[in-house]
């Protein structure tokens, strides 16, 4: 099977594409695969670190009104068009798989007029207006909400099929999970509390986490990795004492996330719909923070969904202070909330979700043999 995989700009758009072709390697057989991305986006460096091969193209958000700088994307987008026509007439691809992000919408109309079937996999509960379009031009597209079905009325096809990344963190093996126990010098005995604010970290969480990291000596049972965001580390190691309390470890990223999270008593985190899936497939007990600065407030909708079942604690970052957070933090190490949270996560898991997805992008290329 030939399959041309695209996605960008952030972790949440490009790990469930990696999560599906690692699962249709095993389930399918032999997989040729293309990555196409941007240059500006996480996705080059996530894709040639798996050792996928990728290409880039040019690829730019879509803006409702008419100006210049509307002007400029759309010939941005145009000409991303152009480039992956040419890639996908060379690659040929049966199916194309597009997880979000700008780069989505000029692959996804290039396979639709090469007459090639795709599939739109959209993570949020509110979709942003890339995929929107795109699902228009797809065989099917696969949503993670319920909620998210009332949003592609046009489109062909829509199944519920939750997060890839919801079954890839249960089929973590020993050997993983033992090897970033070592990594991360987790200890025994000790609740361990993971905080990451996204691929690319958040300037108001760090701040924070850098007020907060010195109480941490008072805590001996707990234990803190703080990811950081490759970009912030430097800033708030600067922001630190040069010497750090023993159960503090600070780390700029994170690319073994699934082997580390089930170590977890706690996920500090924001709404991406992968992390979302993670919390929920594993049952762990979270204290999420939506991140205010994207499309539509997707992330508290997301959030939304768990708080109001019970199974996360939300604080927004307008109301984000040191204090709220280390009472929030306190309540569900050291109370009964950790586990009812976990209890009501649990609920809310699709383990199937990969395998879904890829019954879903096997119809579509089944569709294109029949041509």
């Amino acid at each position: 099977m030939r399959l041309l995989l695209t996605g960008g700009g952030t972790g949440g758009h490009i790990y469930p594409g990696l999560t599906l072709l690692q699962y249709m390697k095993r389930t399918v057989g032999a997989v040729d695969v293309l990555y196409v991305g941007s240059e500006r986006g996480l996705e080059r460096e996530i894709v040639q670190r798996a050792g996928i091969p990728f290409v880039a193209i040019p690829a730019a958000g879509l803006k409702r009104e008419l100006s210049i700088s509307g002007l400029r994307t759309a010939w941005t987008a145009w000409r991303g068009f152009r480039e992956a026509k040419r890639i996908l007439k060379d690659f040929r691809p049966d199916v194309v798989v597009g997880t979000g992000g700008y780069v989505t919408l000029p692959v996804v109309f290039a396979a639709a007029s090469r007459r090639i079937p795709s599939v739109v996999w959209e993570g949020n509960a509110r979709p942003g207006l890339t995929n929107q379009l795109c699902a228009r031009k797809a065989y099917g597209v696969a949503v993670c909400f319920e909620e998210s079905v009332q949003w592609f009325r046009r489109a062909n096809k829509v199944v519920v099929t939750g997060n890839p990344r919801a079954s890839e963190v249960l089929d973590a093996d020993p050997k993983t999970l033992r090897h970033a126990r070592a990594l991360y010098q987790l200890q025994d005995g000790k609740k361990l509390i993971v905080c990451f604010a996204g691929s690319r970290g958040a300037e108001t969480v760090n701040d924070v986490f850098a007020q907060l990291i010195p109480r941490f000596s008072e805590k001996s049972d707990w234990q803190l990795l703080y990811v950081t965001g490759d970009k912030h580390f430097e800033h708030v190691r600067q922001m630190l004492p040069a010497r750090l309390p023993e159960n503090v470890r600070l780390v700029p990223f994170i690319h073994d996330m699934p082997a580390l999270l089930p170590h977890a008593g706690l996920l500090v985190c924001r709404a991406g719909s992968s992390t979302l899936a993670e919390i929920c497939a594993l049952g762990l007990a979270s204290i999420i923070i939506p991140s205010p600065y994207v499309t539509a407030n997707h992330q508290e909708e997301n959030a939304r969904r768990l708080v109001e079942r019970g199974a996360a604690m939300m604080i927004r970052e307008a109301e984000l202070t040191p204090d709220a957070l280390w009472k929030a933090m306190h309540e569900v190490l050291e109370t009964g909330r950790g586990d009812a949270l976990r209890r009501a996560a649990r609920t809310l898991a699709t383990p199937n979700a990969v395998q879904s997805l890829c019954d879903l992008v096997l119809e579509a290329k089944a569709q294109n043999s029949r041509r």
